[in-house]
């Protein structure tokens, strides 16, 4: 029996897994930004001119968090330069001239069986093939494990994705339920753990029978059904849910004994292992009212969003808002000549009849954005000392704690803007602790010539 967290709320999910995949069949270019993953960017292994073949090493950096880039297609390289990254600025990248041959790279072979019982050899293999969070996060898998090994005693796979909209975890359990389980088997061994849980939510109830149909047990794997309630998928919730565990503020999960990875994480590591496949694609949801009706996208990273949405149909009204993942937690895009990356989950076109912004909101001091929130924080104060710029007490209600889930804004009867204003404030907190490092160190320096 899963426990239950505090708080959350319960959108409309406007899901349709029911929906098969489609292939996007590759663009005539695809654009490999350095930086598809949280810590150092890679640095081109190729030039202008070089000839790559499909899942082939083009981008690296031997910094411990950072992740290598492969080429997603085979063809030539016609560019090593600053393009637009789906997170915004200019992101040094690599242009490869789509050959349409799919020439494969036989660098990385197969695991042998041996290989496969072998935490250390199944460890440098997610490196090696560049897999990071593809719930989002982004963070580099193989470090994530290798840093909670004699620390961590629970293994999680997240396969809540309560985000609305998003299918592709519920897909990949639907498509793939023995190559995920076999995954996740992988992952646990390289954690040196004996079980792992994959917790899902009650409203994929097929897949959940699906995957107990295969005897999860013998890959060491149970299947944990959970309450369907955003934001089940944040990973503190998810450690709530299945341990009764709570991360303390400011804390990691490795500090109660856990990790988490996501559902399409495990399936690229199945992936990377199996079949010598390096990270090179997944499945992403493109939705939104601007389109005519939603798509589950089997994509290759590098693809430009101008692209997919011509695959898909285009659009049937234009869009307002441009928002990479879930409308929860998503960011906003502004530039349709981005490209999917790692952490792309869904890509959602909203028009003007989805704005709820209004020109004068008000809070009513209801306090129906203290009762959602997950992390038992109190949105209505942390907003007025925002308002304030009051530093001191925006730490003292524990603003930095907030992880952006969007319940409260979501709840908030008067429309006011609560999760971006947080986003802000910690962009505030960040600055200003840069200004008085700054300032500390400029009072060092002329200390030491006086």
């Amino acid at each position: 029996m899963p426990f239950k967290f505090h708080g959350g709320v319960h959108p409309d999910y406007m899901k349709a897994p029911d929906v098969p995949v489609t292939v996007i069949a590759p663009p005539p270019q695809v654009v490999i930004p350095m930086a598809q993953h949280i810590g150092a960017p890679c640095k081109p292994l190729v030039a202008v001119g070089d000839y790559v073949t499909m899942g082939q090493k083009i981008g690296e950096n031997p910094a411990p968090v950072s992740a290598p880039v492969h080429a997603t297609v085979s063809g030539k390289v016609i560019a090593v330069e600053p393009r637009p990254h789906p997170l915004g600025d200019m992101i040094p990248a690599i242009v490869i001239e789509n050959d349409y041959k799919d020439t494969p790279c036989t660098d990385l072979a197969p695991l042998t069986e041996a290989e496969l019982q072998d935490p250390d050899a199944i460890l440098d293999r997610m490196r090696e093939a560049g897999i990071v969070g593809m719930g989002g996060a982004m963070f580099p898998t193989a470090f994530k494990i290798r840093g909670g090994i004699g620390k961590v005693d629970t293994l999680i796979i997240n396969g809540a994705e309560c985000e609305p909209y998003l299918n592709g975890d519920h897909l990949t359990m639907m498509n793939h339920p023995e190559e995920l389980l076999k995954g996740i088997q992988l992952a646990r061994i390289a954690s040196g753990l004996d079980k792992a849980y994959y917790g899902i939510e009650k409203n994929k109830q097929n897949a959940i029978d699906l995957l107990n149909s295969l005897n999860p047990a013998q890959y060491g794997v149970e299947i944990v059904p959970e309450e369907v309630k955003y934001p089940q998928g944040a990973e503190k919730m998810q450690i709530k849910a299945i341990t009764n565990r709570e991360v303390k503020p400011g804390g990691l999960p490795a500090g109660v004994g856990c990790n988490v990875i996501s559902t399409q994480t495990a399936y690229a590591i199945y992936k990377a292992c199996y079949e010598g496949v390096p990270c090179i694609e997944r499945i992403l949801t493109v939705a939104g009212s601007a389109m005519a009706a939603p798509v589950n996208a089997q994509c290759r990273f590098g693809t430009p969003f101008s692209y997919i949405v011509e695959q898909c149909g285009g659009f049937v009204k234009e869009p307002k808002k441009i928002v990479l993942g879930g409308p929860m937690m998503g960011l906003i895009a502004t530039n349709l000549e981005a490209v999917n990356i790692k952490g792309t989950a869904g890509i959602l076109f909203f028009t003007e009849e989805e704005d709820r912004s209004i020109e004068n909101p008000t809070c009513i001091h209801c306090g129906k954005c203290l009762t959602v929130c997950p992390m038992k924080l109190q949105p209505l104060y942390m907003y007025k000392y925002f308002q304030k710029g009051d530093f001191e007490n925006m730490q003292k209600y524990h603003i930095l704690d907030c992880f952006e889930c969007g319940s409260c804004s979501y709840n908030c009867p008067g429309r006011l803007p609560l999760t971006h204003s947080f986003k802000t404030a910690k962009l505030l907190f960040a600055a200003k602790a840069a200004e008085e490092k700054a300032r500390a160190e400029a009072a060092a320096k002329e200390a030491e010539h006086k």
